[in-house]
């Protein structure tokens, strides 16, 4: 590059006249120092160039190289996963034509075992594509791999028609055999791809070898087809040898491209015995002796089937070794050439991008800090030197306002002195401080923080200052205080609906202690009468005194144990104690039992093995009081004739079930809400069913479900395994 300096002096002659004859010395001396460097910078500038040009070109070269290796080994994954379907649509495909055949029931089982890995290894597939774009122009397949999905949907079809025997044999292996092409077709589109001889050399052996399994697969196949409907025609004859000998002519393409390794791996793996056994039935097959067991044969070709399954993993496993080598060497180059071309460019670069960030980023944080971060600084006895503009905008104070003014400028009255005290006490002796505070503002208003003071030190290691960051809790707050509030609505709400529910309760045990005193006192009047009859008669004996008072004496004593009975049920339990559901209903069948037998109900029990676990007893016996009370309501309501309620436990499971026909269906799910009452002729709270699950789920960690059954409604308990 040359430069004018006529020109230049001319150009500063014309703007700027004397000045520029004056300084003409000067500039020459200036721009002769310009063109030193730039005759020393041109050419280095255009060897620079040429080496990055250069370099770019390598580079670009080699990440062409990664990017299609990389897409290579992505093909290479997804090829397992097709090899996998096509694999598991084989032994479908067998056991679909010994299905089909009247030894269905023998294939049967293993069919449906079949379709769902089958489903999994599809769906496995399709979560491995779906992270890939199809529909991008350099995607890893292209548009054939989504009409492939698609038409694999239809095999749901084919088992349908195979389900309802609406296919042959040879239909059903045509159908399979279609959608195992499709998807041969993708792995050996995958060998077009390659660019590196030793891999396309992998993968067209692969190739070959998915084709002669899948010839295998068909085989096998059409093997069970012959044996089960005991059928060698001469067509079915042609189409089992063809088979046969397509399998010859791909083992001798695999074979032919194969690496030393994946052959040795070959012939070891097919020197089992299955194969010599195998050949034995397909000679015994081609000379028409159709006694063999299908599905022993299908059971040796799937054993056959599954070695040249274990082959093809070592070839996928091979291919993919060899990628991944290739790419690490593409890889290393990549990086050596990019780092001998421009490391010391992407240095300079990075460190004056680096620094230019980190100015930008700065500014934009202290920005950020000023406007969203509520902040302060003070001096050592408090004073305010500098607040953020968030710190303004929640105080309501401006900066002019707050700078200089001690900082309990903001101090709420509801904030204790002794939180003060202990903040001062702890940033003097070094330490940070943490907690909530209650801020006034300057409109009279509040706001909650969550505030962090820590002091800060000067070069000498002294505390010059202390800075409190702050974080807005207000909504938090006013929140928690209105979840207080509703906490204790419900708890006061809770207790009334447990206090109605107690009363309920005590009705109805008032009802049953009525029951249960009932005969007792009309014995006990009995015999008084007795008593008195005979001493106005004059006609009372020693004996017949002593008989009745004896009477009498028993029946006060049921009594007062009967009393004792409905005490001890209403005594609130504070711990669990060990029970068992026996012991539980047996209790609440002492008080229940007379007004059961009034209304001739039965009860039937079967509690099975003896479970001991752990439980509010009171609390429990007052859940099945109820379940049984409701039962007997429902009866005596509906008047069913022969009523009963039948009590059974399994275990940790107590079930409680009527004959009273069951809960309505437009009701079954409100029967457990509050003040819900199903009882028509008599009143009912509501609160017995809801209080019952609350007992069961929130006080005993258990379950209370009801369904309908044939006979009525089933209430039952499940209480979780426990050991105490």
């Amino acid at each position: 590059m040359m430069i004018d300096k006529k020109k230049i002096g001319d150009f500063f002659k014309i703007f700027y006249h004397k000045k520029a004859m004056q300084n003409r010395q000067r500039l020459d001396k200036v721009f002769n120092k310009v063109s030193s460097k730039l005759r020393f910078l041109m050419p280095t500038f255009g060897l620079m160039s040429i080496l990055i040009i250069f370099g770019a070109l390598i580079i670009s070269l080699y990440y062409s190289k990664i990017v299609s290796l990389n897409r290579l080994h992505t093909k290479v994954l997804i090829s397992n996963n097709i090899s996998n379907i096509i694999h598991s649509l084989q032994r479908e495909r067998g056991l679909s034509i010994g299905y089909l055949s009247d030894q269905k029931e023998r294939f049967k089982k293993d069919l449906i075992f079949q379709r769902k890995v089958s489903d999994r290894q599809i769906k496995a597939l399709e979560e491995q594509l779906s992270k890939i774009d199809l529909k991008r122009s350099d995607n890893i397949f292209g548009s054939s791999v989504v009409q492939i999905l698609s038409k694999l949907k239809n095999i749901e079809s084919v088992r349908k028609q195979v389900d309802n025997n609406k296919l042959n044999a040879d239909q059903t292996i045509k159908s399979y055999s279609f959608f195992n092409k499709l998807l041969l077709s993708i792995i050996v589109d995958i060998a077009k791809s390659s660019h590196v001889p030793k891999i396309t050399q992998d993968i067209l052996a692969y190739s070959h070898f998915l084709y002669l399994k899948e010839y295998a697969g068909i085989e096998r196949a059409r093997g069970v087809a012959i044996l089960s409907y005991k059928n060698l025609d001469l067509q079915n004859l042609i189409k089992f040898t063809n088979l046969i000998a397509v399998q010859k002519q791909n083992e001798l393409m695999f074979l032919q491209y194969s690496t030393p390794s994946i052959k040795y791996f070959y012939n070891k793996s097919i020197k089992n015995y299955i194969f010599q056994k195998v050949t034995g039935m397909e000679n015994s097959i081609v000379t028409k002796n159709l006694d063999l067991n299908p599905k022993e044969w299908y059971k040796a070709m799937t054993q056959k089937l599954d070695i040249y399954d274990s082959i093809s993993k070592y070839i996928e496993k091979n291919t993919t070794e060899n990628i991944l080598e290739e790419l690490s060497k593409a890889k290393r180059l990549f990086y050596m050439i990019i780092c001998l071309v421009i490391i010391s460019f992407l240095v300079f670069i990075a460190m004056l991008d680096s620094f230019l960030k980190l100015a930008k980023e700065e500014q934009r944080l202290r920005v950020v800090m000023d406007k969203y971060v509520i902040s302060s600084t003070t001096d050592l006895t408090g004073k305010i030197i500098d607040v953020s503009q968030a710190f303004c905008d929640i105080s309501g104070y401006t900066k002019e306002e707050l700078i200089g003014k001690p900082h309990n400028i903001v101090r709420h009255p509801d904030t204790p002195r002794a939180t003060f005290e202990e903040l001062w006490k702890t940033i003097k002796s070094g330490k940070a401080w943490r907690g909530k505070i209650k801020n006034l503002r300057k409109d009279g208003g509040f706001y909650w923080v969550y505030a962090n003071v820590e002091p800060l030190y000067n070069s000498k290691g002294e505390i010059d200052s202390y800075i409190a960051i702050r974080l807005d809790i207000t909504e938090i707050e006013l929140l928690n205080a209105k979840i207080l509030e509703e906490e204790e609505k419900n708890r006061v709400q809770e207790e009334l609906m447990q206090q109605q529910y107690r009363l309920a309760q005590m009705g109805e045990m008032i009802s049953m202690i009525a029951h249960q005193w009932r005969q007792p006192l009309s014995a006990i009047t009995a015999a008084t009468g007795t008593l008195i009859l005979k001493a106005k008669l004059n006609k009372l004996e020693p004996q017949t005194a002593i008989q009745l008072t004896e009477k009498i004496k028993n029946l006060s004593l049921h009594l007062s144990s009967t009393i004792d009975d409905f005490r001890n049920f209403f005594k609130p339990n504070k711990t669990k104690n060990k029970t068992t559901y026996k012991k539980l209903v047996d209790s609440v069948l002492v008080i229940s039992e007379n007004s059961l037998k009034t209304n001739n109900i039965k009860v039937i029990q079967s509690m099975g093995e003896v479970y001991e676990f752990y439980t509010y007893e009171n609390e429990l016996k007052q859940v099945l009081l109820n379940l049984i009370k409701n039962a007997e309501d429902a009866l005596v309501e509906k008047e069913i004739k022969n009523p009963a309620i039948m009590i059974h436990c399994n275990r940790n499971v107590l079930t409680i079930e009527d004959n009273a026909g069951g809960v309505p269906e437009d009701i079954m799910d409100k029967i457990f809400d509050p003040y819900f009452s199903t009882k028509t002729k008599k009143d009912g709270t509501g609160l017995g069913l809801y209080m019952s699950k609350m007992i069961i789920e929130d006080h005993c960690g258990g379950k209370l479900t009801v369904e309908n059954s044939e006979l009525g409604a089933v209430f039952k308990i499940i209480l979780g395994e426990q050991d105490g």
